[in-house]
């Protein structure tokens, strides 16, 4: 079913709302913005009111260079604004990558804005504890972000936009193979960059913090991700005894992107376990 698309803008961010039902907040990862989720939001729209943000420096309009510090402390405080400033009570949070720390600080310190959280594939590692996974973490940070950094000093954006592609996708060309639409998107987010590679230290959040968030969440990760990502999301899920764990097999960072459809699928299937009387 297509449901007309609304521009929104709530609190710093724009927005794009679509569909009706039980309101969901969509927030986007590193080199993206509200756009990614235009497949998710036509598939979702039919039973959920859908939101997508643009988070603070992300996207094509211009923003001031007075601004607040690139950071997720700053994004959080915005997706709160935009929580309120939507005005439909408690959401279904969705987050991917960079900003899934945010939602997961979001539900412990947040709990009264949210319906639930779901994220795919957290990014930092501050609940990460067993020395071995920690180590495994930080020899493939090195990995992948070493690289990208040298292209960043360079000034090569588009290099560094490639670079993280890549690596994400885990597979060289990964970036070029990739759909003329998802490239453009990513390319256009290629000048928060130098910004993430300079932001504020991470919100503070916990394995003790974690194991004290009591609405519904779920941990999300590929199957075949890389341990940047999958000891992160891995640490999350056993912190956190009363998440669902949910493993995607063959999948690795990208699988969002990649599989709007079976994405949508497992949101709903964790909404339905979560409320199984309604949303």
């Amino acid at each position: 079913m297509s449901m007309a698309v609304s521009e929104l803008r709530l609190g710093p961010m724009p927005g794009r709302q679509q569909g009706q039902g039980a309101p969901v907040l969509l927030v986007h990862g590193a080199l993206a913005d509200a756009r990614m989720w235009s497949a998710h939001q036509s598939h979702l729209g039919a039973r959920w009111n859908t939101l997508a943000v643009t988070l603070r420096y992300f996207g094509t309009e211009a923003w001031p260079d007075d601004g607040p510090p690139f950071g997720l402390a700053t994004h959080l405080d915005d997706l709160v604004q935009a929580i309120d400033a939507w005005g439909q009570g408690p959401v279904h949070l969705v987050a991917w990558s960079y900003s899934a720390h945010a939602a997961l600080y979001m539900a412990r310190h947040h709990a009264t804005r949210l319906r639930s959280v779901f994220v795919y594939e957290p990014g930092f590692p501050t609940y990460l504890q067993e020395p071995e996974a920690l180590a495994r973490f930080q020899a493939d940070a090195q990995l992948m972000y070493g690289p990208l950094a040298e292209a960043v000093l360079r000034s090569d954006l588009a290099a560094a936009t490639r670079i993280l592609m890549d690596a994400s996708g885990q597979s060289p060309g990964y970036f070029d193979r990739q759909p003329a639409e998802r490239r453009a998107v990513q390319l256009d987010n290629a000048h928060t960059l130098p910004r993430i590679m300079s932001q504020t230290p991470p919100l503070p959040l916990s394995a003790t913090d974690l194991a004290a968030i009591t609405l519904p969440v779920c941990i999300a990760q590929g199957g075949d991700t890389r341990p940047v990502f999958g000891e992160v999301a891995s640490a999350a899920a056993r912190a956190m005894p009363q998440a669902r764990h949910l493993v995607v097999h063959q999948a690795t960072h990208m699988w969002p992107d990649e599989a709007p459809q079976a994405f949508c699928d497992a949101l709903e299937a964790f909404w339905r376990s979560a409320y199984p009387s309604g949303a």
